[in-house]
């Protein structure tokens, strides 16, 4: 199985009021998760991290995952939705934007994680809780990398060629961001990831059990409309007929 994640960022520019220093934490978060057992034990080699890129690399990024089995894809920053495109667009740096359509492959396996505003209008691109890290320590001896990674990779193989997209708001909403934490998006979803890790009672060794990219943008959803009064309310794209990639896995 040949797997790639991508994740690229933008916090906006330092001393902009609009700065948002959860995004660096952001992307720590999903580094750290994905490399640990419950997030699939993801090899270094096979985390890509685009900070502020133009939107000529991007595209050609993007290109070249078209080579993998499956792609995992997560964008934290500035971003609004084009009415004109319907679509979100990403924010990438000052004058350089992307549709996020232009992410998705047309025949690899792939999620697409959002975590920015989707403010419309008409236009074409141009509590303090326990850090992520601390979360993922208690995981580190529990459960077996290589059984994690290799039903991780087993999940991917049975759901060839879908796609889901998961966004951080609705369309016309902002998405709102923790200097502490990153994206309340982003911490939600991976802390429901832990929180399943911590509550599973599966036998691992006679068995595994998976939290799915639905299950946790679910368990996500449902923590953030509630933190903000339902003024962020996550969104996703997914086929009608499971199974579903994996997020998290025990093992």
């Amino acid at each position: 199985m040949k797997r790639q994640a991508l994740i690229i960022s933008n916090p906006g520019e330092i001393g902009g009021e609009n700065y948002c220093r959860g995004v660096l934490k952001d992307v720590e978060n999903y580094r750290s998760f994905l490399r640990s057992a419950i997030g699939g034990a993801w090899k270094d080699t096979e985390i890509a991290e685009m900070p502020r890129p133009s939107a000529v690399d991007v595209e050609l990024k993007v290109k070249a995952l078209s080579a993998f089995d499956y792609v995992l894809i997560v964008f934290s920053g500035h971003g609004w939705h084009s009415t004109t495109l319907d679509s979100t667009v990403l924010t990438l740096r000052t004058g350089q934007e992307i549709a996020s359509a232009d992410l998705r492959l047309a025949a690899t396996s792939q999620t697409i994680i959002l975590d920015c505003c989707r403010v419309k209008h008409a236009g074409l691109p141009e509590v303090r809780k326990r850090a992520l890290d601390e979360m993922l320590a208690k995981s580190a001896s529990r459960f077996n990398r290589e059984d994690c990674r290799r039903y991780y990779d087993k999940r991917i193989g049975e759901c060839e060629g879908k796609l889901v997209v998961m966004y951080s708001c609705g369309a016309d909403q902002t998405a709102a961001d923790d200097d502490q934490r990153g994206g309340v998006y982003s911490y939600s979803l991976l802390e429901a990831c832990n929180d399943f890790a911590e509550k599973s009672t599966v036998d691992i060794s006679r068995g595994y059990e998976i939290c799915s990219v639905v299950q946790a943008h679910e368990a996500a959803g449902t923590r953030v409309k509630l933190n903000s009064g339902s003024r962020q309310t996550p969104q996703i794209e997914k086929p009608r007929t499971s199974p579903y990639f994996p997020l998290c896995i025990v093992a």
